[in-house]
């Protein structure tokens, strides 16, 4: 038997070629390390950037950065709480004036109030809505209680000056909101926490089977009502549960009030501007809501 050559030199005019030499074994143990290594890089990098699509995939995240981190949004605010500012005094001025449209019959000699929503009108609760986000989650009770108790929620950037300025006016303050009635006590608390004025619990109406008009027309009962501030249709008219369409309209019907009477803030995150899409079905699964969303969309 002759050995098998360690090399071979099948044409002069070409490079040695190993055949069978030790170190190939070698290489071809790197080479497979070497593949398996970029393999698991390549899914490792493959896991970050699904993460990463997975976490900014929220339908909320924009709206909610822009609130808590643009310097437009803090413009917007501040021109609207100087305009209720402007419009306060004016309303001051005229008797004849009234935001409500449930105010009826001569109201002129009664004493001035003022009317608002809670949540992202005088209070900030963007960081719940960045919870939400992060959980790739949605609004429930539970956790907004959970939330409520925490009384973390910030006031909206220039509210508190105007409601301390109206309160040295002696007009009369009034905060109604959809939160439920079991979460009056820390409600009241986040709002004596911002020193924002509560002179008594009366001053506080709840979503306790009474809508927003009701509650208007209490008030309006006897004060009269100088402003209207908030950030949903709900908080100046009744009729708010239709179609975006109707909604719409009804926006252009009162157009003459809006930034006078009536004072709306921004709010891109929730509100019946987006239940509507989905004919306010709450218990509708958040993949089906977004569907709804898509179809909504014009080109």
């Amino acid at each position: 038997m002759h050995a098998e050559p360690l090399y071979t030199l099948p044409n002069q005019k070409h490079n040695l070629i190993v055949t069978n030499h030790p170190m190939n074994s070698l290489y071809k143990r790197q080479g497979y390390l070497t593949g398996l290594v970029f393999t698991l890089l390549s899914l490792i990098l493959m896991g970050c950037t699904n993460q990463l699509a997975r976490i900014e995939s929220h339908e909320m995240l924009n709206a909610t950065l822009w609130q808590q981190s643009s310097a437009e949004y803090a413009g917007v605010v501040s021109q609207i709480w100087q305009l209720a500012h402007d419009n306060l005094d004016k309303a001051l001025a005229d008797p004849q004036w009234s935001a409500a449209m449930e105010q009826t019959g001569n109201y002129s000699r009664l004493p001035p109030a003022i009317m608002l929503d809670l949540d992202e009108t005088v209070l900030d609760n963007t960081a719940y809505e960045a919870r939400i986000i992060k959980r790739l989650g949605q609004y429930t009770h539970d956790t907004f209680a959970e939330w409520c108790r925490e009384v973390s929620a910030t006031a909206v950037p220039g509210a508190k000056a105007f409601l301390d300025y109206a309160a040295e006016q002696d007009v009369a303050i009034f905060y109604y909101s959809a939160r439920r009635e079991k979460l009056r006590d820390c409600t009241i608390q986040n709002l004596r926490a911002l020193h924002l004025p509560l002179p008594d619990e009366s001053r506080l109406f709840l979503s306790n089977g009474m809508s927003k008009s009701a509650h208007r027309g209490k008030v309006a009962q006897q004060y009269r009502i100088l402003l209207l501030v908030g950030d949903n249709m709900e908080d100046f008219i009744e009729g708010f549960k239709t179609g975006p369409d109707t909604r719409r309209s009804l926006a252009h019907d009162y157009a003459d009030r809006w930034g006078r009477q009536w004072i709306i803030l921004p709010n891109p995150m929730y509100g019946h501007w987006e239940s509507s899409i989905y004919n306010f079905d709450y218990a509708m699964p958040r993949k089906e809501q977004l569907q709804y969303k898509m179809q909504e969309l014009v080109e």
